[in-house]
């Protein structure tokens, strides 16, 4: 669940950051805020998934569901064929990792990767939001692995110590990001959490350079999904946070937390678009401002006022100078707009994984999203759940963004042996990078359910036949449901 498609990102983009007049949100749902100019953010942190620094992008797949849920997270470095098992690095929490290995703890729920220390190595956040302490059996935590000690050791932060608003039922680090608030040149980690029993929602911030974690509230109610992902949606060289919510009533909402300069995070502000589970930042149009996209996969959860489609849809917001608050520069794409592959069946779940890619070399980033319901026909047998992944071709207009084309994939179907199976699931979660280091972004596909729930990550080169990476090749055990989280 990569939320930022940051290796996108020239170098001049990346930092071309200039002194800006920011201000102090107060409240959820507030517009406009006094404030005052900060100085010019400092040099970008590390961008790439390369923990190897052989620069090589690494897939790293988390496993929550390994071993009683007690959770892993498995790092296949990459190489001139891609992803494999050669240097395989497997992280619990074990050894000098932080924690123990609990029932339930689900560490690896989510992963982000950036630079927390400016030492120009790949560091790793995972998220447990099962993690348990004495007091509160569902607060969670997110983990930080620095990349100087090849990822063996770190530490954690979780919600705040006696706090009056119950944050500590937070089930911190059902999703994580990283992204740099403060433009101190290094990355600060993002944890959110579905809440439970009542607390409501929360997101939890850590400045790198202070270790200080600020505990927020993100929604008053309880959640069902909630995703969230770190960019630079307004330009002003300091990244910002954006969530998708559902709650538990079923109604979706997005909010982005704009970074205050080096105040870091304060407040929300909803963001004026159709929101649902998952979300991914990048530069789509090379403006200097970050975009999101955001996969809404079950049409009754979308507002009325912005619509939901049979079988699902991906909504895209660009970013603009005021951030992504208002409405307008958004646009939706689904199994009904014109060059998308596939007929919209209930169920089909499209916008259950999404992230952002240039996949054919054009400097427009492009979508990557999975329909785990779909069905699968392949040789005159049909598959239910089997799943399918759409590949969506966007090009730059003046006015924003337009579809050229789209691409299907499935077991059996464009260069993928095989054929789907009833509950494969495939496109569980999607991730892209450039495993090979030839320049071309390769894509990692997970099906969760494949081989009665062992799962498994199909690897689809840029030019050639695909590959599968299943559970011996991840060193995950038997019903991890390997692909159910994947970042590059």
């Amino acid at each position: 669940m990569i939320r930022r498609a940051r290796a996108e990102h020239t170098p001049a983009r990346q930092r071309a950051r200039v002194a800006a007049a920011v201000v102090a949100m107060t409240g959820i749902g507030c517009l406009t805020w006094p404030g005052a100019a900060q100085a010019a953010p400092g040099p970008a942190p590390a961008s790439r998934s390369d923990f190897t620094n052989d620069k090589f992008d690494d897939l790293i797949a988390g496993a929550p569901q390994a071993t009683s849920a007690a959770g892993q997270v498995s790092i296949l470095p990459g190489g001139s064929s891609g992803p494999s098992a050669t240097g395989l690095k497997v992280i619990t929490q074990s050894g000098s990792v932080p924690g123990s290995p609990e029932p339930s703890d689900r560490f690896g729920a989510d992963v982000a990767y950036g630079d927390v220390d400016g030492d120009g190595l790949t560091d790793l956040a995972v998220g447990s939001p099962g993690e348990a302490d004495s007091v509160f059996k569902e607060r969670g935590n997110v983990t930080v692995l620095t990349g100087s000690s090849q990822l063996t050791e770190g530490d954690y932060f979780t919600t705040a110590d006696d706090d009056p608003r119950n944050p500590g039922k937070a089930r911190l680090g059902t999703a994580v990001a990283m992204g740099d608030l403060t433009g101190d040149g290094r990355d600060d980690v993002i944890g959110v959490g579905l809440g439970s029993a009542g607390s409501g929602g929360w997101l939890v911030w850590r400045d790198s350079a202070t270790k200080k974690a600020t505990t927020l509230r993100l929604t008053f109610e309880d959640l069902n999904h909630v995703d969230v992902a770190a960019g630079d949606f307004n330009g002003d060289g300091y990244d910002d946070v954006a969530v998708t919510t559902v709650d538990r009533y079923g109604q979706a909402r997005a909010y982005e937390y704009q970074s205050a300069g080096t105040a870091g995070l304060t407040h929300a502000m909803a963001i004026q678009m159709g929101a649902g589970r998952s979300i991914a930042a990048g530069d789509i149009n090379q403006d200097g401002r970050d975009d999101i996209v955001i996969g809404q996969p079950a049409p009754a959860e979308a507002a009325p006022a912005y619509g939901g489609t049979t079988g699902g849809q991906v909504t895209v917001k660009l970013g603009q100078a005021y951030g992504l608050y208002y409405r307008g520069h958004t646009t939706t794409f689904n199994q009904t707009t014109p060059t998308v592959s596939g007929e919209a069946v209930d169920g089909d779940g499209m916008g259950t994984s999404v992230a952002l890619r240039d996949l054919n070399g054009d400097k427009t980033l492009d979508i990557i999203t999975g329909l785990p319901g779909k069905e699968s026909t392949v040789n005159g047998v049909t598959s239910a759940d089997a799943g399918s992944v759409l590949l969506l071709n966007l090009s730059t207009t003046p006015d924003g963004i337009t579809l050229q084309g789209s691409t299907s994939l499935s077991q059996g179907t464009g260069g993928i042996g095989g054929g789907g199976e009833p509950g494969d699931n495939l496109g569980t979660a999607v991730t892209a990078g450039d495993f090979t280091g030839s320049g071309t972004n390769g894509l990692a596909l997970g099906a969760a359910g494949e081989n009665n729930g062992d799962g498994t990550i199909i690897y689809r080169p840029a030019t050639g036949a695909a590959s599968f990476l299943g559970k011996a090749v991840a060193g995950t055990p038997t019903g991890s449901g390997l692909g159910s989280v994947l970042t590059s």
